[in-house]
């Protein structure tokens, strides 16, 4: 064994002690950037919650009615160190979001078996499965076989390793490996450890990809990010990329993160390749971000095209023939069917499946194929519970409700919904992603004006606004100013107790706000900028 292991030391860490930095196209050593992952020992997929229950939990609280990780996945679950569970010595079947950290976790426990560090009495083994259907085909998929000729061994003495449970087997991507060979692989593996019980083997799987239990397997998953997971992850990233002035651009980058009106973006960055897309646009453009829609654009397009197109994976017929844009359409569909209704983020799976059935004109039963695609392939629909389904992040599902609404310049739609709370956001990103506002802008004006037409409180309130901007001798855009004075009174509005203000009141008052930062949004010039600040 001790042969073995320092026949193959190099190798590993050649071949596995490094990481690609997304959004940077460069490889850094894994130690640089590596944060050690959270497990849950409950999957999501397993558990079987009602869904008014799920959204109970969504909207419980009004300041986190944005946190998504708290519907399925659950921040109650106990989380454990992805490498405090290798001790106890069981096989692994490893669930995951894509860029949830799956892969790199596999690399941090070979290297660290490597240098005796972890499960030091056992010789380790990656296989990348997607390479093995390759790699492995001259040995009809044997495991043994296989491993005997990367070890160098005869059979007796690769028996004797296996028997004795001196290897730590670790396999990466089972959802990675498709049609014929895929069931054959997945048969092979099965039957190794059924035959080897002292082996120590580790599987890893896109959470929604498995279509059949593994026996004497613990079922686990990981965690996104928690806040301090972000916050090292972000700290070894810019000091990995900017060396000296890395603790600085960190600082900066964390700093405006946990701003309170940058919790759609911190909802964003929670998986290791989403953060790191966030850390290159601070990076790349000295900016947090410029438009936010850009950098929701750009994390569709990692995990739409270039996170998967990486593997060069073939998946449901059906959906692979899709184009990306055809893809974001029936993304945006779909997000506009369930966002329209009272309960706007959970879908029953049979509802699920009739959108795409109905978008794409195809059987329901096919769809059902579609659905497990698009779970699998990207994860932008994850199972939260048992048949209960929402996009994986919230700031995702308002990008492609705009995005529907400004293709099809529905202005007169979108402006009826100007009265829901949680389309504000959607009414923010339309603005961004427009050319031209214009329209849009009069249609929620005509709206507001309806609704505030009768209320001699509201009128005199803008009636104040008018008067205080006409007061004020300067260059800045007469627009600009009534939104100024408006966020004056919306923000005084948020620090009086609302249990002795009338409902309606607040409502049009935040719909006001709504407006003028809609206003401002459209309004581009240093001094705009200025005097919002």
């Amino acid at each position: 064994m001790q042969q073995v292991r320092i026949s193959i030391h190099d190798t590993i860490q050649s071949l596995h002690g490094t990481m690609p930095l997304w959004g940077i196209d460069n490889w850094v050593p894994l130690g640089n950037l590596f944060v050690d992952v959270n497990i849950l020992e409950s999957l999501s997929s397993n558990r079987r919650s009602e869904l008014g229950d799920l959204w109970q939990d969504f909207t419980k609280g009004e300041s986190n009615y944005r946190n998504l990780d708290r519907i399925g996945l659950g921040n109650q679950q106990q989380r454990v160190s992805g490498l405090t569970v290798l001790s106890r010595d069981t096989n692994l079947m490893v669930v995951g979001k894509p860029g949830s950290g799956k892969t790199t976790y596999l690399q941090r426990i070979v290297t660290e078996c490597n240098n005796g560090k972890l499960q030091a009495q056992r010789i380790p083994v990656l296989i990348k499965l997607r390479e093995f259907v390759d790699d492995g085909q001259k040995y009809r998929y044997n495991l043994e076989q296989f491993l005997g000729q990367l070890w160098r061994l005869s059979n007796a003495d690769t028996e004797l390793v296996l028997s004795q449970g001196r290897a730590l087997v670790l396999l990466d991507g089972l959802d990675e490996v498709t049609g014929e060979v895929g069931k054959q692989i997945t048969k092979e593996i099965k039957r190794f450890a059924r035959v080897y019980p002292q082996v120590l083997v580790v599987v890893t799987c896109r959470t929604q990809s498995q279509e059949s239990r593994f026996e004497r397997f613990d079922y686990v998953e990981v965690a996104d990010f928690n806040e301090e997971q972000v916050r090292a992850f972000a700290e070894h990233w810019f000091g990995t990329v900017c060396v000296d002035a890395g603790e600085d651009k960190a600082r900066e980058f964390l700093e405006q993160l946990f701003r309170e009106e940058n919790k759609p973006i911190r909802e964003l960055a929670i998986t290791p390749i989403l953060l790191s897309l966030t850390c290159a646009v601070l990076q790349q453009t000295g900016k947090f971000y410029s438009k936010r829609s850009k950098l929701y654009e750009e994390g569709l397009e990692l995990l739409l095209v270039q996170w998967d197109k990486s593997r060069e994976v073939e998946r449901n017929e059906v959906y692979r023939d899709l184009s990306v844009e055809r893809k974001l359409e029936l993304l945006s569909y779909v997000a506009v069917k369930k966002f329209e209704q009272e309960q706007y983020v959970l879908f029953e799976q049979e509802e699920l499946e009739g959108y795409i059935a109905e978008f794409l004109g195809i059987e329901r039963r096919e769809s059902q194929g579609v659905l497990r695609a698009i779970a699998s392939v990207h994860g932008l629909l994850i199972e939260r519970s048992y048949r209960v389904w929402s996009f994986s992040h919230l700031t995702f599902q308002e990008y492609l409700v705009a995005k529907w609404f400004v293709a099809n310049a529905d202005w007169v739609s979108l402006a009826n919904y100007i009265t829901f709370q949680h389309w504000r956001e959607v009414f923010l990103i339309s603005t961004e992603i427009t050319l031209d506002a214009n329209e849009l802008i009069q249609q929620m004006k005509m709206n507001t004006n309806r609704i505030i037409a009768f209320d001699p409180e509201i009128q005199n309130c803008i009636n104040w606004i008018k008067m205080k901007s006409e007061l004020v001798n300067s260059t800045y855009p007469e627009a600009l100013l009534r939104c100024f004075y408006m966020d004056v009174i919306f923000v005084l509005n948020e620090e009086l107790n609302t249990d002795d203000i009338d409902n309606d009141a607040i409502h049009t008052l935040n719909l006001l706000h709504l407006l003028s930062m809609v206003v401002k949004a459209k309004i581009s010039s240093k001094l705009a900028q200025e005097t919002i600040q």
